[in-house]
């Protein structure tokens, strides 16, 4: 009722109203607009409307504040309390009561000569800064009212080796499109097998793909991947793209034409091999407690664990799968030192958003460490998700209808200093300048849990500070008695100490652990 009212009082006010606004658009709602709904919300993007301009918000200013209210707007699933990603778009209550304020208001403008530029997006929509290939499905009339599967061939004629570095999926019809998966074929059955067939594309009634190597996956509100700098999957010469797709039920008659953009390194002589997979799925032995089955009127938790990784790994984002019964998903590792490591946790699934969630910086995996997840399915009628009234029993499965307890994990092999790589410019700050001169100073022990010993010739006083890879001050203080610097709060991870006073500056690494 509240809403109603609010909406009531919204469409009363008068324009007259707006010069007494204490709020507007330009200095205010813009940049909140901008840099938290409009990479969605613009021509070629996957929101059913524009959020690009001061009279896309106002006609559209129901259903933005509705879904800021509800929080289902921006959508991230992902807990910022348990770890925090790359593109992370979270409005705080502040700027929800901003945009609610500016509403009740009257909507002002603000000076007409001063109404900032909306964002710039790419061709068609495209959220990269180069496009150097695309991937399309000829046109195609979907066959069923109930899921269907089928794989489309798209001929490359590459001559030399490229370098996925960045990929970015258009699902032609976002409602029923359930997932889209590229890989690359370099044996030519797959396109024998789309020859076979009349329609684009081929079936299971024709033959199955054949994958030399799985690239990546797009699920409903996936983002694009991204890899780091000089990073990329190797497609070689004559491969043909296949792409798989999902179609939900409901879309008979109706013609998909998905693509997907690729970026490629432009100098790929020191490119660093990228890996794909789900390193934790719904069989066992990873599935600990299995099989997955969510018997109705129930709510079930399942785990997952990986066998001990053989080698160091460099994880670069993560991507959790589950369907409609799915009420969170959180996974994590633990070392072979015994520390527990938070990747991901979801603590209110939503099918409809399952991005990939790209790591701040590269987070190294050690050699010996085992991958470990929780997930929690609710096969109930509290679930509006629900496929079933009343519930059935649902077990693992291709369909929408059924269910699945998949992770996704995009990595490299551990090299020395990736976890120093960060993949995240935009936390980068700006630490104050220091003086140039140094002092010669140790750490110990190094790795450390708990404290951090400082050993060195100081004649004169000095501050020291704890600054984390991303150039942000952790800590700043006097130096403690017996050179010792609790080091307990931090999580696990590499940071820096720096020794400082007016005339010297000087900064060791050290690892957390």
């Amino acid at each position: 009722m509240l809403r109603v009212i609010t909406f009531c009082l919204l469409l009363s006010i008068s324009f007259t109203a707006f010069a007494q606004s204490v709020y507007n658009w330009n200095d205010h709602i813009a940049p909140i607009i901008y840099e938290n709904c409009s990479s969605c919300h613009h021509d070629g993007g996957i929101a059913p409307f524009n959020l690009m301009t001061y009279q896309d918000v106002v006609t559209w200013a129901e259903e933005v504040h509705e879904a800021m209210e509800d929080r289902e707007m921006p959508p991230w699933p992902a807990d910022p309390d348990y770890r925090n990603f790359v593109g992370e778009v979270i409005l705080d209550q502040a700027e929800i009561d901003l945009v609610h304020d500016w509403m009740l208001e009257g909507m002002a403008l603000g000076d007409p000569s001063e109404v900032p530029d909306p964002p710039v997006f790419g061709e068609n929509g495209s959220l990269l800064d180069r496009i150097d290939y695309t991937v399309a499905i000829e046109p195609y009339t979907l066959q069923s009212n109930t899921d269907e599967y089928r794989w489309f061939v798209i001929e490359t004629n590459f001559t030399t080796p490229v370098y996925i570095s960045k990929l970015e999926v258009f699902p032609g019809l976002p409602a029923i499109v359930h997932h889209a998966d590229l890989s690359y074929d370099n044996t030519g059955n797959s396109l024998a097998n789309d020859l076979l067939d009349p329609l684009p594309g081929f079936n299971q009634g024709t033959g199955t793909p054949t994958y030399s190597f799985y690239i990546n996956a797009w699920q409903p509100g996936g983002n694009p991947a991204i890899y780091p700098d000089d990073w990329g999957i190797r497609v070689p010469p004559g491969a043909d793209f296949v792409i798989e797709i999902h179609y939900g039920p409901g879309g008979i008659g109706m013609v998909d034409s998905t693509k997907m953009n690729l970026q490629f390194i432009q100098n790929p002589q020191n490119t660093r091999p990228v890996e794909v997979g789900w390193l934790l799925y719904d069989t066992a032995p990873c599935l600990v407690d299995g099989p997955l089955v969510i018997p109705a009127n129930q709510v079930v938790t399942f785990h997952q664990e990986s066998a001990p990784l053989q080698n160091d790994m460099s994880l670069i984002s993560i991507c959790p799968h589950m369907h409609q019964l799915g009420k969170s998903y959180r996974v994590w590792f633990e070392s072979p030192a015994g520390d527990s490591v938070p990747l991901i946790d979801i603590p209110q699934w939503d099918f409809h958003w399952q991005k990939y969630y790209t790591f701040q910086q590269i987070q190294k995996i050690p050699a010996g460490s085992i991958l470990k997840s929780e997930g929690v399915y609710d096969n109930t009628v509290n679930n509006d998700e629900n496929p079933n009234s009343p519930p059935q029993t649902v077990t693992k499965g291709w369909t929408t209808e059924d269910e699945m307890f998949l992770c996704y994990f995009i990595y490299a092999d551990y090299e020395a200093g990736d976890e120093n790589i960060i993949l995240d410019s935009t936390l980068l700050t700006s630490v104050p300048p220091l003086p140039e001169r140094e002092l010669d100073f140790t750490l110990f022990p190094n790795p450390a849990k708990q404290a951090l010993y400082i050993q060195a010739d100081m004649d004169s006083k000095f501050q020291y500070r704890i600054i984390n890879v991303f150039g942000q001050v952790l800590h700043d203080s006097e130096m403690p008695k017996q050179d010792a610097v609790n080091i307990d709060f931090l999580p696990n991870g590499l940071y820096y100490l720096e020794l400082y006073n007016e005339n010297i500056n000087s900064s060791k690494a050290f690892v957390k652990m």
